[in-house]
């Protein structure tokens, strides 16, 4: 079995760039989450909490790359 290998990769993102994926990101969490909403059978909401909290999380990460990248 492989090993997965979560070194971070760099990007070579404008700010522009990490602002329109931040901000498909956040889209896609709402959506997501709104769907899991409508959804009375857990089983089935659970993987769309999930990708909804893994689209913010993915949100935030380029957020970060922004701030770091205004600050060099």
């Amino acid at each position: 079995m492989k090993q997965r290998d979560d070194t971070p990769m760099p990007l070579d993102l404008t700010d522009s760039e990490l602002a329109t994926a931040a901000t498909a990101c956040r889209a896609m969490a709402y959506q997501e989450g709104e769907r899991a909403k409508k959804l009375e059978n857990p089983t089935i909401r659970a993987p769309l909490e999930i990708n909804s909290k893994q689209f913010a999380a993915l949100a935030e990460k380029f957020e970060a790359a922004r701030k770091r990248a205004r600050r060099t």
